[in-house]
């Protein structure tokens, strides 16, 4: 249970956009298959899918496979009852509301409950979405501040203390006196926007852990459009946090430290009863293993004597798929093999004993870092898994991985979006478009493919793509929102903010872009971002 230790009252001042969120009078719920309700003003059949009315626009659904219940509600004038039970109530003047026929006083009352509560969660809502006022919290092991919602909070303080257990029966954890005992700090950010402006991280940086003592904090920002992004990029930066309470001055070697975090923070979440979760690490990340598939193919692959020497400066994208791939191997390879006795020498990595180290300049204690030689790390590993020859073993992991079976358009698919979230358009849109070709009709690859050019300044490209997108997901929100900006030439990074509709001279284009925005908001009426974006051009 997570205990929240700061939620504002609800406030008397709301906007007229929040206020918009009341449940409309005669309006028609839609249930998708993923779970969603969305309010339309009327929802009828027509062919084999549906027509959805909106106030901002009509989205026609070619057939019903993302619909798993439309109710008619309140004006029942083209409704066609199901047997005499329901004519009989149609002739009493009743109307069918949630699943249940009533009166329309009774459904009155109703919607006036349901616009005063949706009020009450709107002022709330308002007031802790600025990070000034966001929500805190407290969990068995982290104090976390977050401005999202309180959902989001209890979600993620779970998630992170299931994953302290987790990494404490791997590793053991055992805080140094100045640590024990010690709460750090969890900032999780509503957007990715605010995010970078707050942190004044760079646009490819998606989280952070930063070390300070009883001071340091674990920042990353919760992607609503690809929820399962954050939880990695959260449990990645938390493996830092971990392995960190156990030394503030052990500096690890960057190919370790990095490849077990990403080897631990993929993982699968798996969700049981009473919001218990449990969480499997080593998840195969197929866009990592094509990444050194390419590479042991065009010979460009890296040794295992230059990977245990590589530096902070000069670790990518590349050299992070080759360090995770080693990880990998030594946890599943050659039928467990090694596993036993990686799984040791990661335990002890981080209270190393017998080997000399070099105090320099850091973030340790009294400012100073221990720091290991490369190859005192390497024998130290080399000696737990019990293996003497480097290139034999070197030989054994790049076979393992060259046969690491992937659908490799799906691989390059998740490649892609992985850059656009990094920032990395160029790669982006190479790996988007060779899925693309090669057949994968998936949404996000359109949808990524139209944010990655549009945020390279190629944003006329972006149209065709997004369409494409909202004709494969017509429901989602995203990308409507996305849309709106390409009509009008603009980017959708979330780094990049318009002050003025006035910049836009098209006003053909700007009646589009309202209408898309207006559609944005219909589909997701509780997110800020399409709330104020759609508020900015109709003023």
């Amino acid at each position: 249970m997570i205990r929240i230790c700061k939620l504002l009252p609800a406030c008397t001042l709301i906007s007229a956009a929040l206020l918009a969120l009341a449940p409309a009078a005669q309006a028609d719920r839609i249930v998708t298959i993923d779970g969603r309700q969305i309010v339309a003003t009327k929802a009828r059949k027509e062919g084999d899918g549906y027509r959805l009315t909106f106030p901002d626009g009509v989205i026609l659904l070619k057939d019903s496979s993302m619909i798993k219940a439309v109710e008619v509600e309140g004006d029942m004038s083209e409704y066609e009852p199901k047997g005499d039970k329901e004519r009989e109530f149609l002739e009493k003047g009743f109307v069918l509301y949630r699943g249940k026929w009533m009166s329309k006083r009774a459904y009155q009352d109703e919607l006036n409950r349901e616009s005063e509560a949706s009020k009450e969660r709107a002022a709330e809502a308002a007031l802790y979405s600025e990070w000034g006022t966001a929500l805190e919290g407290e969990s068995k092991y982290f104090l976390i501040r977050t401005n999202t919602s309180p959902e989001l909070l209890e979600y993620y303080g779970n998630l992170l203390d299931t994953y302290y257990k987790m990494m404490n029966k791997a590793i053991g954890i055992k805080p140094t006196p100045t640590m024990r005992g010690v709460k750090l700090q969890v900032n999780i950010y509503k957007s990715r926007e605010e995010f970078t402006k707050l942190t004044g991280m760079s646009p490819g940086v998606a989280g952070f852990f930063m070390p300070m003592g009883p001071n340091s904090h674990l920042n990353f920002y919760h992607d609503y459009a690809e929820p399962s992004s954050s939880e990695w990029v959260g449990l990645h930066e938390c493996t830092h946090l971990l392995t960190y309470l156990i030394d503030q001055q052990f500096k690890p070697q960057i190919w370790i430290n990095e490849a077990m975090a990403d080897f631990y923070g993929s993982a699968t979440i798996i969700h049981g009863k009473r919001g218990k979760l449990e969480i499997e690490p080593g998840k195969l990340q197929t866009d990592r293993v094509l990444t050194v598939q390419q590479a042991i193919k065009d010979d460009e692959a890296i040794g295992l004597q230059e990977l245990f020497k590589l530096e902070k400066s000069g670790f990518q994208a590349f050299q992070y798929a080759h360090a995770w791939s080693f990880v990998y191997f030594l946890n599943n390879g050659n039928d467990g093999k090694y596993k036993k006795g990686f799984s040791k020498f990661f335990k002890e990595l981080y209270t190393l004993k017998g080997v000399e180290s070099d105090n320099v300049p850091g973030w340790g204690t009294g400012g100073m870092n221990k720091v290991v030689k490369p190859e005192d790390i390497r024998d130290f590993l080399l000696k737990k898994i019990k293996v003497q020859d480097v290139k034999a073993l070197e030989a054994e992991w790049l076979d393992f991985i060259a046969k690491v079976a992937i659908d490799a358009p799906e691989a390059r698919l998740k490649r892609g979006l992985r850059s656009t979230m990094k920032g990395d358009y160029d790669a982006a849109v190479k790996d988007l478009t060779a899925a693309i070709d090669a057949g994968v009709m998936d949404p996000r690859a359109f949808a990524a493919r139209a944010r990655a050019n549009a945020n390279g300044r190629n944003s006329s490209k972006s149209i065709a793509d997004i369409e494409a997108a909202i004709e494969l997901d017509p429901l989602n929100a995203e990308y409507r929102y996305d849309f709106s900006h390409y009509l009008l030439g603009a980017t959708v990074s979330r780094f990049f903010r318009v002050s003025s509709k006035d910049q836009f001279d098209d006003n053909e284009a700007l009646d589009q872009a309202r209408a898309q925005a207006g559609l944005a908001v219909s589909l997701d009426p509780e997110n800020r971002f399409f709330i104020e974006w759609k508020k900015l051009l109709e003023e």
